[in-house]
C-alpha cells in the first residue's frame, strides 16, 4: 500500500487523452450546455481561449509553417483548482488541489465520458493516454540531496559561486517498458533563486502560455516557515499509445491505474524515505 501524506509533495496533476486528428472547435452555445453537464464534478465556470501558434505541414516532403489559433475552452471549479480543458486534439483534467488517485482518476474518466455523451469528441481515433505528476522537493533540516535515494543533483556537477542570483540544473530520464507500448520519463529541476519570490513552480513543458486558463498553486505549505532558496521540482509522465477508436470506460480507468502505478513506483524508488517520510509527514 502506498504511503500517504499529510503535506504530499505534489502540487499539480494532469490525466491527459490526446487524439489521432483534431476534434474541431464548437460554438459557445455548446460550452455553454455542456457547462451543466460538468457541474456534477464540481465545475461553475468556463473560460474560452486563444493562444496564437504556429502549425506545420508536410507535402511532397516539402514543411510549411504558417500561424493559427489554437482554440480551447476550460472549465474552473469556484477556488479555480480544478480544471477541465478541451481542446483541438486533447481531452485533459488538471488539478492543483490534490486528494488521491482513485477519485483523480475516477473523476478524468467521468469527465470523458460526459464529453462522448455530449457529442464532443465523438468519432476520433484515439493516440495516447498520459498522466503527469509535478512533486516540490523542499528540504527543511535536511540538504536537498539528502531527500533522494543515489541521484546526484545537477547544480553539483559544474562549477558556481555561492553568491549566484541563480543556479537551475536538470537531469532528464526516460524509460519504454517491455511492451513498447508505454513510457516513463522523469524530468530532475534543482533551482536556486537568490529571490524566493521569483521561484518556479512547474516545468517549461506544463506552463500555461495563457493567463485565463491559470490556476492557483499553494507551494507554501512545502516552503512554510523555512523559506528555502534551493529545492527541486519532480516532473512524471507516464504515458501509453491507444491508436484505436474508442476505448470502453472500464478498460480506460485500468489503463490510467497502471500508468499511476509505474508512476508512484518510480517516485518511491527515486526518493530517500528516511527523510522525505520526516519532511512530508507519513498519515497514520
Amino acid at each position: 500500500m502506498a504511503v500517504k501524506y499529510q503535506n504530499p509533495p505534489v502540487i499539480y496533476a494532469v490525466a491527459k487523452l490526446i487524439f489521432s486528428e483534431s476534434i474541431g472547435n464548437y460554438g459557445e452555445d455548446k460550452y455553454k450546455g455542456f457547462l451543466l453537464s460538468v457541474k456534477e464534478l464540481g465545475f461553475d465556470s468556463y473560460t474560452l481561449s486563444k493562444v496564437q501558434g504556429i502549425q506545420f505541414k508536410q507535402s511532397d516532403n516539402q514543411f510549411s509553417a504558417s500561424p493559427s489559433n489554437s482554440e480551447r475552452v476550460g472549465y474552473f471549479s469556484s477556488n479555480r483548482k480544478r480544471c477541465a480543458v478541451i481542446n483541438e486534439n486533447a481531452l485533459e483534467l488538471r488539478l492543483t488541489e490534490y486528494n488521491n488517485h482513485s477519485s483523480f482518476l475516477d473523476s478524468f474518466c467521468r469527465f470523458v465520458e460526459l464529453c462522448k455523451n455530449n457529442e464532443i469528441a465523438i468519432g476520433n481515433s484515439l493516440s495516447e493516454v498520459e498522466l503527469h505528476y509535478v512533486d516540490l522537493f523542499v528540504p527543511s533540516e535536511h540538504a536537498l540531496q539528502d531527500m533522494f535515494n543515489s541521484i546526484a543533483m545537477p547544480n553539483n556537477q559544474f562549477y558556481s559561486e555561492t553568491d549566484d542570483m541563480l543556479k537551475v540544473g536538470a537531469i532528464q530520464f526516460t524509460r519504454i517498458l517491455s511492451s513498447g507500448r508505454t513510457k516513463v520519463s522523469v524530468n530532475l529541476e534543482q533551482l536556486k533563486f537568490i529571490n524566493s519570490l521569483k521561484r518556479k513552480l512547474l516545468p517549461d513543458s506544463l506552463i500555461e502560455p495563457d493567463n485565463k486558463l491559470a490556476m492557483p498553486i499553494n507551494s507554501d505549505r512545502l516552503f512554510g516557515y523555512h523559506q528555502n532558496n534551493d529545492y527541486a521540482i519532480v516532473h512524471t509522465c507516464c504515458s501509453s499509445l491507444i491508436d484505436q477508436l474508442e476505448v470502453p470506460k472500464e478498460k480506460m480507468r485500468d489503463k490510467l491505474e497502471e500508468l499511476y502505478r509505474e508512476s508512484r513506483k518510480t517516485f518511491d524508488l527515486m526518493i530517500n524515505p528516511d527523510v522525505c517520510n520526516k519532511v512530508w509527514k507519513v498519515e497514520n
